[in-house]
């Protein structure tokens, strides 16, 4: 879908969005807009204004110009959209299944024994549920986090580089776990990254952003099979390799262009 287009099914809407911290423009102008069930990532070197963008289209911030539209009104924070961060920010007195509880008990919703552990099965965390969140790996408490964004029915889920600091490994198992999560619940989804290998395989479009004010550089579908293809072989394919070359030379020819040689 052309960047900016309208369609009755947007999930999220930015028109002429600016975005500006005193006399710094951090993002904008942008225009852009995001269908129902697509997984939008977004993609380019620190300080373009990838996480200044989330947080306009949580709700955390105002543009200083512009209109965000999530589901057709102003988004809220903590309203119609599941957050997952960086860090996990789990509540550490509480157990794995008490941090997913009290996520439910936090929307209104009953926290039974069985929707927890539902959850917690999504990501692979089922035999944990007891555990105090210390007593886990950072993977896994990042699973947690995953879980208890998924714990309330929103139609969104926003995700600000939320495997940046783990390891390679464990960072693609859990790119594999979200991407089979978000292909099964059929949420629309924002995650920020700076990796573009990350980019090329989680999103169904990437954007990569201009170094700042972040400004829309490149807005490409990624044309590749959501369910159906092992990761690895995936990870393999020319078509990936070639995605990756793209979008990689879209950042670097930007930053390039803004850096005095």
């Amino acid at each position: 879908m052309p960047t900016g287009s309208r369609s009755d099914d947007a999930a999220i809407r930015l028109e002429d969005v600016e975005h500006r911290y005193g006399d710094v423009t951090a993002v904008g102008p942008i225009d852009l807009t995001v269908p129902e069930g697509e997984f939008l990532v977004l993609v380019g070197a620190s300080g373009c204004g990838k996480s200044t963008l989330l947080r306009l289209i949580a709700g955390f911030e105002e543009p200083t110009f512009g209109t965000v539209r999530a589901g057709g009104e102003p988004p809220v924070p903590g309203r119609g959209a599941g957050l997952v961060f960086q860090q996990p920010r789990l509540f550490p007195w509480r157990s794995v299944g008490g941090n997913v509880a009290l996520a439910l008990k936090y929307a209104g919703l009953p926290a039974t024994p069985q929707r927890v552990d539902e959850l917690l099965e999504r990501v692979g965390l089922h035999d944990v549920a007891r555990r105090r969140t210390w007593q886990i790996s950072g993977g896994q408490q990042q699973r947690v986090a995953i879980a208890r964004a998924l714990a309330v029915d929103n139609p969104l889920l926003l995700l600000d580089e939320p495997f940046a600091a783990l390891d390679a490994l464990t960072r693609e198992r859990l790119q594999e776990d979200l991407r089979r999560v978000s292909a099964a619940s059929h949420r629309t989804c924002v995650f920020v990254t700076h990796s573009v290998d990350e980019a090329v395989f989680l999103g169904s479009r990437v954007v990569v952003l201009t170094p700042r004010p972040g400004r829309i550089a490149l807005d490409l579908p990624i044309g590749l099979p959501r369910t159906g293809v092992a990761p690895d072989e995936l990870r393999g394919s020319p078509e990936f390799a070639a995605l990756r070359a793209e979008i990689g030379a879209a950042v670097r020819d930007r930053y390039s262009s803004e850096v005095p040689a």
